[in-house]
């Protein structure tokens, strides 16, 4: 969409299986095998913007991700994350018959740090890893890491987009339950 919209894109993925088929659907977009907590391949200060749409939860080190983005930034760039809500793991949830009634659950504390490896469950086939961090932990980073943040959402589903749900269950779900977070993110020329 941002290639669509005339500017100029980079894709990172580590997955060099990834890439190849990001190459095929969009050969005019750069994209290139690289580490999200390093970004070797992108100069300093050198993008207005940086989207790491469910990126965060699943990279091991997030400091150096965000140390990372905030390298790559030109003065005043903007970072705009999105990643699933550490309160509330979907993968780890035990839904009611009707759908209307969550519990969810943490086999370890809320408030530590944990490398999770879950089964399959949604859309996903095999078993993934990710991080959860409490919430705090992202906020922290950021402010560390040299960033403002200039704004924070948990989005709903609109009504004009009621129809994708594809059954009452679903709609019920996407309107009661916070499934993303969102944090629009500007770069601080210094680091306090």
């Amino acid at each position: 969409m941002l290639d669509e919209r005339g500017a100029y894109v980079i894709g990172i993925d580590l997955s060099e299986k990834m890439i190849e088929i990001a190459r095929s659907k969009a050969p005019q977009i750069s994209f290139q095998v690289d580490s999200c907590s390093e970004l070797k391949t992108v100069d300093d200060g050198s993008v207005d913007l940086v989207i790491a749409n469910y990126v965060l939860m699943d990279t091991p080190d997030l400091n150096g991700a965000i140390k990372a983005v905030h390298r790559v930034l030109r003065k005043n760039g903007f970072a705009v994350t999105v990643f699933s809500p550490p309160c509330f793991p979907q993968g780890r949830a035990t839904v009611s018959a009707d759908g209307k009634k969550v519990q969810y659950f943490w086999p370890f504390s809320y408030f530590e740090q944990e490398k999770c490896i879950d089964p399959p469950w949604g859309h996903f086939t095999s078993k993934f890893l990710w991080f959860h961090r409490p919430l705090s932990d992202y906020w922290k980073t950021f402010i560390t890491c040299g960033f403002e943040v200039v704004a924070f959402d948990e989005p709903v589903i609109t009504e004009d987009r009621y129809h994708l749900t594809g059954s009452e269950q679903k709609l019920n779900f996407y309107m009661t339950r916070p499934c993303s977070i969102a944090f629009k993110l500007r770069k601080r020329c210094k680091i306090s």
